[in-house]
């Protein structure tokens, strides 16, 4: 009899083990937004194809709505808000751990999807607010140097490799091809002039903020020469004068269309001159490093799900499925030209050689922005006050004191903001 209760007692344990080691069982639906991350036509059909295999491996049927950047940030605080709309969706690595403040998004386990291991550092950061996870890195971004080889051919330099050559070769590249010729940078209507700030000030020791994020640190010395620098490109003649008041579409076409020898741009700008000037002769390397090193700026999307998701497991299952290796790879090499933010993604021949493999080692030490729900008042904050000094140059108002004048105002209104993180 004791023997009888010793194997029902193993029966049930392994029926439990068996349970327990089963995974559940997925079904029903989920809705996935995404921005236009490549051509329309395109990207609608891979989403639908990748969604067809979903539900062949899972069961769950899988709606993908292409949300354009210009609706997005509404249309995500609206699901946010009521808990409707979408189950999982695409944020910029900027806007996650904004729409994390609001308590609107699940909190992650990052075990699940392989540990903070599998992940590029910089992308996996901006998925937290206050040490805790609210999405998954997708894939990334960062800026290199593009330069004109024929250009830089003609005039007998080679690619700079710190900030004092890129203006040593800048100066010679004007001296035979005529004023503005050597670099284009963007002004004061490009939305993302932190962006390219944020570089030449990592380069030269500064910080966005305090290592306790508590207060602004970009007006210090090290602000003060990177945005110097930045508008002497300008005043230097290296850069054309219109470059004071363009985006970063404009600078990017200026280097694109073969008129300027050297532009920083992203991973998206190489289909872009494919598309637009093939012919075009010209190379990537990394940021020139300043007098303290290199940098660059890490961007990119997270895929994160929403708190009130009525599927959050398929949601999850989603998420894995999307960046998974192989389809990772496809995304990112075939549609998007972005980067892999996972790590083993990059182990794909496409990275190991060419202009990828130069975005490949400059993401390795670029870095993310401070992870923080008021980071949009931030930034904003500082790119007005750039905008600023930009404007005063344009109108003949610019002085040796005008950078220091307008980044303690920034720097007034960040540490302002700051005060409302909670």
């Amino acid at each position: 009899m004791k023997q009888k209760g010793i194997i029902f007692v193993i029966l049930v344990l392994a029926l439990v083990i068996l349970l327990i080691g089963c995974p559940k069982k997925l079904s029903g639906e989920i809705t996935f937004w995404a921005m236009p991350n490549a051509p329309n036509d395109v990207h609608v059909a891979w989403m639908e194809k990748k969604g067809a295999e979903f539900q062949g491996n899972t069961s769950v049927t899988v709606h993908f709505e292409e949300v354009g950047w210009g609706d997005a940030w509404t249309r995500i605080s609206t699901a946010l808000a009521t808990g409707e709309g979408a189950d999982a969706f695409q944020v910029g690595t900027t806007w996650n751990p904004q729409f994390a403040a609001t308590e609107g998004l699940m909190e992650i386990n990052i075990a699940e999807f392989g540990g903070k291991s599998a992940f590029m550092a910089a992308n996996l950061e901006s998925c937290t607010l206050k040490g805790k996870y609210y999405g998954v890195p997708w894939f990334a971004e960062t800026r290199c140097l593009f330069y004109n080889k024929d250009i830089f051919s003609e005039v007998g330099v080679e690619p700079p490799k710190t900030h004092d050559e890129l203006v040593a070769v800048g100066k010679k590249i004007i001296e035979k091809k005529g004023k503005g010729t050597a670099i284009a940078i963007a002004g004061t209507t490009a939305w993302d002039l932190l962006h390219n700030w944020a570089i030449i000030l990592w380069g030269n020791g500064g910080s966005l903020l305090s290592a306790d994020n508590s207060n602004a640190t970009f007006n210090g010395p090290e602000g003060v020469q990177a945005m110097k620098w930045y508008v002497n490109l300008v005043r230097e003649g290296l850069a054309a004068e219109a470059c004071a008041e363009y985006n970063q579409p404009q600078a990017d076409a200026a280097f694109a269309n073969g008129n300027v020898a050297m532009c920083y741009m992203g991973p998206w700008n190489v289909a872009g001159i494919k598309r637009d000037n093939p012919d075009l002769n010209y190379g990537i390397v990394e940021p020139p490093a300043g007098p303290k090193g290199k940098a660059s700026f890490s961007g990119g999307s997270n895929i994160v799900v929403l708190a009130q998701s009525k599927n959050p497991d398929a949601a999850k299952a989603w998420i894995k499925f999307m960046i998974d290796e192989a389809n990772l790879v496809d995304y990112t090499k075939n549609l998007s030209n972005m980067l892999p933010a996972k790590v083993k993604a990059f182990s794909d021949p496409y990275y190991q050689e060419g202009a990828f493999k130069v975005f490949k080692e400059t993401l390795s030490y670029a870095t993310a922005y401070p992870p923080l729900g008021v980071w949009g008042s931030i930034e904003a904050a500082v790119v007005d006050e750039f905008k600023n000094v930009l404007a005063d140059y344009v109108n003949g108002q610019y002085t040796d004191d005008t950078a220091q004048k307008y980044l303690d105002k920034a720097a007034e209104k960040v540490n302002a903001a700051l005060k409302e993180e909670k």
